[in-house]
């Protein structure tokens, strides 16, 4: 079906997110589009969770945020124009008011900087390229006199948690030097050095200087694994073993480790969109590899955030994530909520910084629900083929694997996830006691509406949305509640006066779980 989402969010990414390779994260569409190129993504994600986290402990003290609240505004105006640099900008500004900085041209561009390297672990003799990289444009000719400079190195790092073997090596004191004093170019400083570290964490670290004075400093972990290829290729050959099983349930549970593994593989290439580290994800995946050998199950046991994967009758290993409250013990069946995410985001979409976890996760382990969070196939989700598919594969995975109450299985998702709710539980509405759409709209016009709607007469339905919204109109969610009424749905509308499109969501989500404890299917056992 098309959607007016994909006028409204997507076409601006399209247009705007070319150019800018050697930072980008590849991210495909499913519906036939090429696959796009979304630079500093994992920049935008990070900093705005730490915006969202500052924002809300001010909120919550009380804090006078008139100053911040014009950012919101001009955040989702570049969001709409596909303007990631834009939004790192203000994102920049919001956190530097948040924290009593003065937001001139001198924390402008210290704002603009981010340190990339082009792999997160290190075997014997590969090079390492590391980038300074301008996130935004900013004048500094007339900041700074002379001109900044940057200065690499790799240290030691303080975090490495595995107790290997390998770790006994003893690692060097001096910091390791891979270029000095490198003038900071428009758009990004680069340089290389071929490395032979004795396997541990380390940092490479990026010094920025002026006149001899510490401008700044940027820091990005790496990990020296001397055997990593051989690690990766032996855990290959036990999963290829365990997908030759005879039994079902091993074989699907063993698509989670295969996936991590299949992520894992790709880090001595690859920085990786996910932050991990390497040493603690081989000793995760080859407890579930032990695990799954000896015929159990290594997710029996696990509570709270849990990531897992499928295989898709495509092939492709597809992940989601898992949300399953302390209360859980297996005897009493327990009410799923499947969620979907918007536009640029995955699986952990509900569980990440961008909304409060507190809350989210909160309202799950108090009133004992579990909470699946669907990838869709990719962060441009469309909800529809393989895609939609994902959503029903996902409450099919955790039906398996959990003592889930059938009757009240809920379907809830924001943006494009609030189009994609109504696509989804129009293909099996007999699937879902309740569906809440959240800063979305009609995903169809005209006759194709009334019919997709006509699928789901009866259904209670809740719709959401922040009238303050300058990303998706709050009009398509009030269009969509009075089309959804005269189907003959039962629809509650609640409208956040002071909702914007991202803090919507975790404001309205204890509301929403209300809702939901309020629907059930009275004719499913």
């Amino acid at each position: 079906m098309k959607r007016l989402l994909v006028g409204l969010l997507l076409v601006g990414f399209s247009l705007n997110s070319q150019g800018r390779s050697e930072v980008s994260s590849e991210v495909s569409s499913q519906a036939g589009a090429p696959a796009q190129q979304i630079p500093l993504l994992s920049d935008l994600f990070s900093r705005y969770e730490e915006f969202n986290r500052l924002y809300s402990e001010k909120r919550k003290a009380g804090a006078n945020l008139s100053a911040v609240e014009p950012l919101r505004k001009r955040g989702e105006e570049a969001f709409k124009r596909g303007d990631i640099p834009g939004i790192l900008e203000v994102v920049g500004e919001g956190q530097a008011l948040l924290t009593g900085k003065k937001w001139d041209d001198r924390q402008r561009f210290i704002s603009s900087l981010t340190l990339e390297v082009d792999r997160l672990v290190i075997e014997p003799t590969q090079a390492l390229q590391v980038s300074l990289t301008r996130m935004f444009p900013v004048n500094i000719d007339k900041v700074f006199t002379p001109a900044p400079t940057v200065t690499f190195v790799i240290a030691s790092g303080e975090n490495d948690s595995r107790p290997r073997e390998t770790k006994t090596a003893k690692q060097p004191t001096q910091p390791t030097i891979i270029a000095q004093w490198l003038p900071i170019a428009e758009t990004s400083s680069n340089a290389s050095r071929r490395l032979l570290l004795p396997d541990g964490a380390y940092e490479v670290v990026a010094s920025i200087e002026v006149a001899g004075q510490k401008l700044a400093e940027i820091k990005r972990p790496i990990y020296a694994i001397g055997n990593f290829t051989d690690s990766v290729a032996q855990m290959s050959k036990t999963i290829a073993g365990l997908k030759g099983s005879a039994d079902a349930k091993i074989k699907a549970l063993a698509a989670t480790p295969e996936f991590q593994l299949q992520r894992l593989a790709q880090l001595n290439k690859s920085r990786g969109e996910v932050d991990l580290n390497p040493n603690e994800e081989i000793d995760r995946i080859e407890a579930e590899l032990s695990a799954l050998a000896k015929g159990l199950n290594p997710f029996a046991n696990a509570r709270g955030e849990i990531e897992r994967a499928y295989q898709a009758s495509d092939g492709k290993l597809v992940p989601y994530r898992l949300y399953v409250p302390k209360s859980y013990d297996g005897a009493i069946a327990k009410p799923l909520v499947v969620m979907l995410h918007g536009a640029l985001g995955d699986e952990r979409y509900y569980f990440s910084g961008l909304f409060d976890p507190a809350v989210i996760e909160g309202e799950a382990e108090r009133r004992g629900y579990v909470l699946a969070g669907v990838n869709g196939r990719g962060r441009f989700a469309n909800y529809s083929g393989p895609s939609l598919d994902d959503v029903f594969e996902v409450t099919n995975a955790v039906t398996r694997d959990y003592k889930i109450d059938a009757s009240r299985i809920y379907l809830t998702g924001h943006s494009t996830g609030g189009f994609g709710v109504w696509i989804a539980a129009s293909s099996k509405p007999e699937r879902f006691a309740a569906v809440a759409a959240v800063s979305g709209g009609p995903p169809a016009q005209g006759d194709a509406l009334t019919s997709l709607l006509g699928r789901l007469k009866g259904l209670p339905a809740m719709i959401v949305h922040g009238a303050q919204d300058g990303i998706v109109p709050a009009q398509l969610s009030r269009t969509m509640t009075t089309a959804a009424e005269k189907a003959g749905l039962k629809v509650s509308y609640l409208e956040v006066p002071e909702g914007d499109h991202m803090s919507v969501v975790a404001s309205t989500f204890p509301a929403i779980m209300d809702f939901f404890d309020k629907s059930s299917k009275p004719d499913v056992k």
